[in-house]
């Protein structure tokens, strides 16, 4: 915790150098000391590891949700290739599907998959980003044994918005969007659209593989990603009134996806070994109908009442056998959940401090159907009770909770959690939390059809954690030169029995396994600061230890060491440059080490003018923004890899136009 005590230092010498001076001697000449510090305000998140991301202070990058959340500690993005690839998140060396990743408050990553394919979230159709980092059962129910993601659709604001954007770049790879918002009355409207195409054809480097001594190269060296052709279309709709004492909100978010899965490669030959014919398509909608008022007596003073509709359609097809036994492949599955949530919150105030009471009932029912194995349904549920107490002018925070959490065929679960968090002064802020986590199964997970590279494990065992963190947060609006200096430490475990991880139990197959008892632990770093209005810098680093409890070896699929960097220059919004750095330690394949992925560091630039901001132009009269912008991704060519059978664009490019009015 050696950063924790460094950050400890700086805030009490600034604390002793915010000191008021003695009175002046009347004897010696008056002295003006400046201090050249001006303390700030933390941001109003109390307890727990959380950061809220705003889509609007990424203007004109071109980035996508996988890029936002790659900058945030703690958070490592896997990615199985290139623009409409899978992008799974993970969180503190979880697995992905132990992070929970919600739209608009609704858990999106289901009971089939697990975790969520970050390429089916489209960031210009989202307002912001809310990462909480360790426990997040209470809300959200069972699975973020890691933490959960929260993404917020855009909504109408006090004056009518539209805007649009488009891109395009190398590997035939085009997207636009384009999305209104306005109040109609007392209805507030918006309606938004996403939609993405891509060859995908990049060129790549094949893996060197290291197993167990022996290292195998592939011929030829260098090959092209076939069959990696992708189209995908995503849609928001939110309408919202006023209705009785509250708000009644319907929003509904859909997206379809329809391309080539290229699978494994590793192969002498002209594919690499690649599969030129298989083909995936699914079709996901989340609608969610949400009434938040205040409550008659004696219900309480707040209550949220939601009821949604998750629907998943996938199709996967390989005409051409793996083996000479082989068979084709055509699968589908079809999955629905109903579920509802009801919410209730009290406030007191006992002998003049501030006491909430949160309750919470929330159900789902599950169906899966499935056309190469049986059909599945599951119930699942629970009960929450999180009192909240404000101390000392809410300079003391103390929070606590426990949630009875069960699944059909699975039983109930008690998922305690705690914290504190203390404000000695409004720039500085200590917090620490534990609680419990438990996750079933998914139905993926236990019953994935044999697709000759993956396949399921009916025999797996829930998973059962407990996650402990501490941390110290100081911000300075003024600190000498520098302006909105942010610094951020916290240490971090977590203990898991029965951790089911993806591993390749053969040459060509993965499959579900509980690798048994294991233990995360390790520290997250962060900073920001201004250096006039043309500069600012933001950097994180992340180490993770993540291994098995019966011998200490190392677990697979994390890098114990991440770090990011960002300097953007220029006086935004009238023009920006940023440059990226990203640090990825060495990536364990094989539990043990046998097989590893290579450290690589990857360099990124982007540049971006709003000619709106152009006086002789006279656009500022027709649009609020206009945006011309261009973007280079991997500037040194590295070859890129998180999972070995998988690799990455290297050097691309890309321009882009935004529009708003």
């Amino acid at each position: 915790m050696r950063a924790l005590a460094l950050i400890a230092a700086l805030a009490l010498g600034i604390a002793a150098a915010a000191e008021e001076p003695a009175p002046p001697d009347e004897s010696r000449p008056e002295e003006i000391v400046v201090s050249g510090v001006r303390t700030g305000a933390l941001d109003p998140i109390p307890i727990a590891s959380t950061d809220v991301l705003f889509a609007d202070d990424y203007t004109a990058e071109q980035k996508s949700l996988a890029d936002l959340l790659s900058e945030t500690e703690g958070v490592f993005v896997r990615r199985f290739g290139g623009a409409g690839d899978r992008a799974e998140v993970t969180i503190r060396g979880s697995t992905p599907s132990q992070v929970v990743v919600a739209i608009d408050g609704v858990r999106a990553n289901s009971s089939l998959t697990g975790g969520l394919d970050l390429t089916r979230a489209c960031l210009p159709l989202l307002e912001r980003v809310e990462v909480t980092r360790g426990a997040g059962s209470a809300q959200l129910g069972s699975g973020a044994i890691g933490g959960t993601i929260n993404l917020v659709t855009r909504a109408a604001g006090e004056q009518p918005e539209t805007r649009a954007a488009f891109s395009g770049g190398a590997f035939d790879t085009y997207q636009g969007s384009a999305l209104h918002a306005e109040r109609i009355g007392s209805v507030d409207a918006s309606l938004g659209y996403c939609g993405l195409s891509t060859q995908g054809d990049f060129e790549f480097v094949q893996p060197t593989e290291r197993g167990d001594g022996v290292t195998a190269n592939f011929e030829p060296e260098r090959a092209t990603r076939l069959n990696n052709d992708r189209v995908q279309h995503a849609g928001t709709v939110g309408l919202g009134r006023a209705l009785g004492p509250g708000t009644l909100r319907l929003t509904d978010y859909a997206v379809y996806s329809d391309g080539g899965e290229p699978g494994f490669d590793g192969a002498n030959g002209p594919t690499a070994g690649q599969r030129t014919d298989a083909r995936s398509r699914d079709l996901a909608n989340l609608a969610q109908l949400r009434w938040q008022g205040s409550a008659p007596d004696p219900l309480g003073d707040e209550v949220d009442l939601s009821a949604y509709h998750r629907y998943e359609h996938t199709r996967f097809s390989d005409p051409i056998p793996r083996s000479a036994f082989g068979d084709p492949i055509e699968t589908r599955a079809r999955l629905e959940t109903l579920g509802a949530r009801a919410a209730d919150t009290w406030r007191f105030t006992p002998f003049g401090q501030a006491l909430g009471a949160r309750v919470q009932l929330d159900g789902a029912q599950d169906w899966l159907h499935a056309s190469d194995f049986r059909a599945h349904e599951r119930a699942n549920g629970g009960a929450t009770f999180e009192p909240t107490l404000r101390l000392l002018d809410e300079r003391v925070l103390v929070s606590g909770g426990v949630r009875a959490d069960g699944a059909e065929g699975f039983g109930f679960e008690v998922l305690p959690s705690a914290g504190l968090a203390i404000a000695p002064l409004p720039w500085l802020r200590a917090r620490a939390q534990a609680g419990r986590a438990y996750r079933v199964p998914t139905f993926d997970e236990l019953f994935h059809p044999d697709e000759g590279f993956i396949r399921g494990n009916p025999d797996l065992a829930p998973e059962d954690a407990w996650n402990y963190d501490a941390g110290l947060e100081l911000a300075l609006e003024e600190l000498g030169p520098l302006s909105d200096l942010k610094l951020g430490a916290t240490g971090f475990r977590r203990d898991i029995d029965e951790s089911i991880v993806w591993l390749l139990v053969g040459p060509n197959t993965i499959r579900p396994v509980n690798t048994g008892s294991a233990t995360a632990d390790g520290y997250e770093l962060s900073g920001s600061l201004r250096l006039t209005r043309f500069v600012a810098l933001a950097a994180q680093h992340t180490y993770v230890d993540s291994r098995r409890d019966a011998n200490h070896r190392r677990l697979p699929s994390q890098p114990e060491h991440e770090t990011f960097a960002r300097l953007q220059l220029g006086p935004d919004p009238v023009w920006k440059v940023v440059g990226e750095l990203s640090r990825v330690g060495e990536i364990l394949v094989s539990e043990g080490g046998s097989r590893r992925l290579p450290a690589r560091t990857v360099w990124s630039a982007s540049a971006a003018l709003n000619v709106a901001e152009w006086p002789d132009l006279g656009l500022g009269r027709i649009v609020s923004e206009l945006w011309l912008s261009a973007r280079v991704n991997n500037i040194g060519d590295t070859a890129v890899r998180d999972a070995v059978a998988f690799p990455q664009p290297g050097r691309n490019a890309s321009g882009a136009i935004e529009v708003r009015w």
